[in-house]
Protein backbone atom coordinates (compact mmCIF):
# COMPACT_ATOMS: atom_id res chain seq x y z
CA UNK A 1 0.00 0.00 0.00
CA UNK A 2 1.15 3.80 -0.37
CA UNK A 3 1.64 5.11 2.69
CA UNK A 4 0.74 9.08 1.73
CA UNK A 5 0.38 9.14 -1.90
CA UNK A 6 3.68 10.60 -2.94
CA UNK A 7 6.72 9.28 -4.69
CA UNK A 8 8.93 9.19 -1.43
CA UNK A 9 5.81 7.60 0.04
CA UNK A 10 6.03 4.83 -3.28
CA UNK A 11 9.09 4.19 -2.62
CA UNK A 12 9.07 3.53 1.34
CA UNK A 13 6.07 1.63 0.61
CA UNK A 14 7.16 -0.38 -2.26
CA UNK A 15 4.46 -2.89 -2.70
CA UNK A 16 1.59 -1.36 -5.14
CA UNK A 17 3.52 0.35 -7.81
CA UNK A 18 6.54 -0.66 -9.98
CA UNK A 19 9.06 1.47 -11.88
CA UNK A 20 9.00 0.61 -15.64
CA UNK A 21 12.95 -0.82 -16.63
CA UNK A 22 13.20 1.96 -19.10
CA UNK A 23 11.86 4.96 -17.72
CA UNK A 24 13.84 4.26 -14.48
CA UNK A 25 17.11 5.23 -16.02
CA UNK A 26 15.56 9.33 -16.32
CA UNK A 27 16.08 8.56 -12.51
CA UNK A 28 20.19 8.16 -12.24
CA UNK A 29 22.03 10.91 -12.58
CA UNK A 30 23.33 13.28 -15.36
CA UNK A 31 25.88 11.58 -17.84
CA UNK A 32 25.00 8.55 -15.87
CA UNK A 33 25.41 5.78 -18.94
CA UNK A 34 22.88 2.78 -19.49
CA UNK A 35 25.81 0.54 -18.81
CA UNK A 36 26.16 1.92 -15.44
CA UNK A 37 22.62 1.75 -15.37
CA UNK A 38 22.05 -2.27 -15.88
CA UNK A 39 24.84 -2.98 -14.24
CA UNK A 40 23.70 -1.20 -10.93
CA UNK A 41 19.84 -2.60 -11.38
CA UNK A 42 21.64 -5.68 -11.74
CA UNK A 43 23.95 -5.73 -8.81
CA UNK A 44 20.48 -4.28 -6.85
CA UNK A 45 18.44 -7.43 -7.90
CA UNK A 46 21.40 -9.83 -7.19
CA UNK A 47 21.72 -8.29 -3.61
CA UNK A 48 17.78 -8.27 -2.90
CA UNK A 49 17.42 -4.57 -2.55
CA UNK A 50 14.86 -4.36 -5.83
CA UNK A 51 12.36 -6.93 -7.07
CA UNK A 52 12.10 -7.72 -10.98
CA UNK A 53 8.21 -7.92 -11.93
CA UNK A 54 6.50 -7.91 -14.98
CA UNK A 55 4.08 -5.58 -15.70
CA UNK A 56 2.01 -5.92 -19.27
CA UNK A 57 4.68 -7.95 -20.21
CA UNK A 58 7.11 -5.49 -19.70
CA UNK A 59 9.69 -5.88 -17.10
CA UNK A 60 9.55 -3.46 -13.82
CA UNK A 61 11.31 -2.96 -10.72
CA UNK A 62 10.14 -2.27 -7.00
CA UNK A 63 12.25 -2.08 -4.07
CA UNK A 64 11.83 -4.67 -1.56
CA UNK A 65 12.40 -4.47 2.38
CA UNK A 66 15.79 -4.86 2.31
CA UNK A 67 15.84 -1.61 -0.34
CA UNK A 68 13.94 0.46 2.12
CA UNK A 69 16.34 -0.56 5.19
CA UNK A 70 18.77 0.69 2.64
CA UNK A 71 17.30 3.80 1.97
CA UNK A 72 16.30 4.51 5.75
CA UNK A 73 20.20 3.94 6.65
CA UNK A 74 21.26 6.61 4.07
CA UNK A 75 18.43 9.33 4.47
CA UNK A 76 16.96 8.51 7.51
CA UNK A 77 14.72 11.51 7.99
CA UNK A 78 12.72 9.48 5.34
CA UNK A 79 11.33 7.47 8.14
CA UNK A 80 9.61 10.45 9.62
CA UNK A 81 8.20 11.94 6.07
CA UNK A 82 4.02 12.05 7.07
CA UNK A 83 4.92 11.92 10.83
CA UNK A 84 2.32 14.02 13.29
CA UNK A 85 4.63 16.50 14.86
CA UNK A 86 4.73 16.63 18.60
CA UNK A 87 5.21 19.71 19.06
CA UNK A 88 8.96 19.92 20.30
CA UNK A 89 12.12 20.78 18.83
CA UNK A 90 15.21 19.47 18.94
CA UNK A 91 18.70 21.08 19.14
CA UNK A 92 22.23 20.11 18.78
CA UNK A 93 24.48 22.06 20.31
CA UNK A 94 28.19 21.61 19.52
CA UNK A 95 31.52 23.21 20.19
CA UNK A 96 33.93 20.75 18.43
CA UNK A 97 38.08 22.04 17.97
CA UNK A 98 39.89 22.99 15.06
CA UNK A 99 41.90 20.05 15.74
CA UNK A 100 39.08 17.50 14.99
CA UNK A 101 37.57 19.84 11.94
CA UNK A 102 37.07 16.82 9.77
CA UNK A 103 34.73 15.39 12.52
CA UNK A 104 33.18 18.52 12.96
CA UNK A 105 32.54 18.84 9.28
CA UNK A 106 30.94 14.97 9.09
CA UNK A 107 28.64 15.71 11.85
CA UNK A 108 26.99 18.84 9.95
CA UNK A 109 26.76 16.55 7.29
CA UNK A 110 25.23 14.37 9.20
CA UNK A 111 22.72 16.66 11.00
CA UNK A 112 21.90 17.82 7.59
CA UNK A 113 20.90 14.14 6.22
CA UNK A 114 18.50 13.66 9.64
CA UNK A 115 16.80 16.82 8.41
CA UNK A 116 18.16 19.03 10.82
CA UNK A 117 18.56 22.83 9.92
CA UNK A 118 20.84 25.65 10.50
CA UNK A 119 19.86 27.81 13.30
CA UNK A 120 22.74 29.31 14.07
CA UNK A 121 26.41 28.79 13.29
CA UNK A 122 27.00 25.46 15.75
CA UNK A 123 23.22 25.41 16.52
CA UNK A 124 20.90 22.63 14.28
CA UNK A 125 17.47 21.95 14.52
CA UNK A 126 14.73 19.17 14.00
CA UNK A 127 10.68 18.61 14.58
CA UNK A 128 11.84 14.79 14.81
CA UNK A 129 13.19 12.93 18.10
CA UNK A 130 16.59 11.59 16.10
CA UNK A 131 18.16 10.84 19.83
CA UNK A 132 19.71 7.31 19.54
CA UNK A 133 21.17 7.98 16.15
CA UNK A 134 22.65 11.07 16.79
CA UNK A 135 24.43 9.83 20.26
CA UNK A 136 25.73 6.65 18.33
CA UNK A 137 26.99 8.69 15.83
CA UNK A 138 28.59 10.86 18.44
CA UNK A 139 30.14 8.07 20.21
CA UNK A 140 31.44 6.23 17.27
CA UNK A 141 32.98 9.85 16.19
CA UNK A 142 34.36 10.45 19.49
CA UNK A 143 32.58 13.62 19.75
CA UNK A 144 31.25 12.74 23.51
CA UNK A 145 31.25 15.64 25.58
CA UNK A 146 31.63 18.11 22.69
CA UNK A 147 27.94 18.28 21.24
CA UNK A 148 24.49 19.11 23.73
CA UNK A 149 20.96 18.11 22.62
CA UNK A 150 18.02 18.73 24.10
CA UNK A 151 13.93 19.55 23.66
CA UNK A 152 12.25 22.62 23.55
CA UNK A 153 8.41 23.37 23.39
CA UNK A 154 7.77 25.01 20.13
CA UNK A 155 6.46 28.42 22.17
CA UNK A 156 9.70 29.03 23.60
CA UNK A 157 11.13 29.62 19.68
CA UNK A 158 8.54 31.85 18.37
CA UNK A 159 5.94 30.79 15.97
CA UNK A 160 6.56 27.12 14.36
CA UNK A 161 5.99 27.95 10.99
CA UNK A 162 7.82 30.99 10.92
CA UNK A 163 10.90 29.40 12.29
CA UNK A 164 10.44 26.67 10.11
CA UNK A 165 10.30 29.00 6.92
CA UNK A 166 13.05 30.49 7.70
CA UNK A 167 15.97 27.78 9.17
CA UNK A 168 14.76 25.69 5.81
CA UNK A 169 13.99 28.45 3.67
CA UNK A 170 11.04 26.81 2.59
CA UNK A 171 10.17 29.59 0.38
CA UNK A 172 13.15 29.28 -2.14
CA UNK A 173 12.44 24.92 -1.79
CA UNK A 174 9.10 25.43 -3.05
CA UNK A 175 9.64 27.42 -5.75
CA UNK A 176 11.85 25.14 -6.79
CA UNK A 177 8.91 22.63 -6.99
CA UNK A 178 7.07 24.97 -8.83
CA UNK A 179 9.47 24.69 -11.41
CA UNK A 180 9.19 21.27 -11.62
CA UNK A 181 5.63 21.68 -12.25
CA UNK A 182 5.72 24.52 -14.80
CA UNK A 183 8.75 22.39 -16.73
CA UNK A 184 6.06 19.18 -16.76
CA UNK A 185 3.37 21.19 -18.24
CA UNK A 186 4.92 22.01 -21.15
CA UNK A 187 5.99 18.00 -22.31
CA UNK A 188 3.13 17.92 -24.39
CA UNK A 189 4.24 20.47 -26.93
CA UNK A 190 7.45 18.12 -27.59
CA UNK A 191 6.68 15.82 -30.26
CA UNK A 192 9.64 13.97 -30.98
CA UNK A 193 10.25 10.88 -28.56
CA UNK A 194 14.01 11.04 -28.22
CA UNK A 195 13.52 14.53 -27.59
CA UNK A 196 10.64 13.87 -24.77
CA UNK A 197 12.46 11.66 -22.91
CA UNK A 198 15.57 13.46 -22.68
CA UNK A 199 13.49 16.47 -21.57
CA UNK A 200 11.85 14.48 -18.83
CA UNK A 201 14.95 12.76 -18.05
CA UNK A 202 16.43 16.98 -16.98
CA UNK A 203 12.99 17.43 -15.09
CA UNK A 204 13.23 14.37 -12.71
CA UNK A 205 17.09 15.56 -12.59
CA UNK A 206 15.97 18.91 -11.36
CA UNK A 207 13.10 17.45 -8.85
CA UNK A 208 15.40 14.87 -7.34
CA UNK A 209 17.89 17.84 -6.67
CA UNK A 210 14.78 19.73 -4.73
CA UNK A 211 13.76 16.49 -2.77
CA UNK A 212 17.47 15.67 -1.61
CA UNK A 213 17.67 19.12 -0.19
CA UNK A 214 14.07 18.90 1.07
CA UNK A 215 13.59 18.07 5.03
CA UNK A 216 10.68 16.34 4.97
CA UNK A 217 8.96 18.68 7.66
CA UNK A 218 5.70 17.57 8.95
CA UNK A 219 2.49 18.91 7.77
CA UNK A 220 1.93 21.48 10.79
CA UNK A 221 5.16 23.27 9.82
CA UNK A 222 4.84 23.64 6.06
CA UNK A 223 3.56 26.48 4.63
CA UNK A 224 -0.11 26.60 3.34
CA UNK A 225 0.95 26.62 -0.66
CA UNK A 226 3.65 24.08 -0.11
CA UNK A 227 3.24 22.15 -3.44
CA UNK A 228 5.57 19.03 -2.75
CA UNK A 229 2.82 16.77 -3.43
CA UNK A 230 1.18 18.58 -6.73
CA UNK A 231 4.68 18.06 -8.12
CA UNK A 232 4.75 14.61 -7.54
CA UNK A 233 1.17 14.19 -8.82
CA UNK A 234 3.09 15.63 -12.09
CA UNK A 235 5.51 13.69 -12.42
CA UNK A 236 3.38 10.34 -11.63
CA UNK A 237 0.90 11.30 -14.71
CA UNK A 238 4.49 11.62 -17.04
CA UNK A 239 3.80 7.91 -16.77
CA UNK A 240 7.20 7.74 -14.11
CA UNK A 241 5.24 4.85 -12.37
CA UNK A 242 2.23 2.52 -13.38
CA UNK A 243 -0.25 0.89 -11.09
CA UNK A 244 0.40 -2.72 -10.10
CA UNK A 245 -2.22 -5.06 -10.40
Amino acid sequence: MIVGGGIVDNVLAGGSRAYPTGKLYLWTPPKYSKKKYRDLIGRLHREGYVQRVLVEGEVNYRITGAGRKLLMTNRPVLKMDQAKWDGFWRLSLFDVPESKRRQRDMLRRYLVSLGFGRLQHSTYISPYDHGKSLLDFIQVRGLSGQVLMLESKQKYLGNPKDLAAKVWNLSQLNQSYKYVIEKLTTRFGIKDRLKREQFLKKVYEDYLEVLTTDPLLPAELLPTDWVRGKAEGFLLRAGLVREQT
